[in-house]
């Protein structure tokens, strides 16, 4: 089976397309930190979950899924309003590859202020199918 993680990709389409951004990297985090030492805009994404979407196929085992990817955007007011706009400028509708379906936006929320940072976090959600080796 293929693994169909984005994972590098989206982290790469995001570095491509979004030039104001000072870090865009992976999570090692999955909740706001106290001591946020890295630089600011930061975009830290990671795969949030994967999800079966109907019944496996067993002529040819498939099985579509979803995944939803979580994107943190820590940084400080001023920037936080063009900074979001531009991840989502670079992620709504892009297609990574012929096997997966365009990004979807899921939703977002301000999960923490902290002094001069915002703590933003948003979902995208990627269809595709899980295909066995057969």
């Amino acid at each position: 089976m293929t693994d169909p993680d984005i994972i590098d990709a989206m982290i790469q389409q995001v570095r491509d397309q979004c030039p104001g951004l000072a870090i865009v990297d992976e999570a090692w985090f999955a909740a706001p930190i106290d001591n946020f030492d890295d630089q600011t805009p930061a975009a830290l994404i990671y795969l949030a979950e994967d999800s079966a979407s109907g019944d496996m196929e067993t002529i040819r085992p498939t099985q579509r899924i979803t995944l939803s990817y979580g994107i943190w955007l820590v940084c400080k007011r001023p920037d936080f309003r063009p900074q979001r706009h531009a991840i989502r400028q670079a992620l709504f509708g892009h297609v990574f590859t012929e096997r997966h379906d365009a990004t979807a936006y899921r939703g977002g929320q301000t999960t923490d202020i902290r002094g001069e940072l915002i703590w933003w976090r948003e979902f995208w959600n990627v269809d595709t199918w899980l295909r066995g080796t057969q």
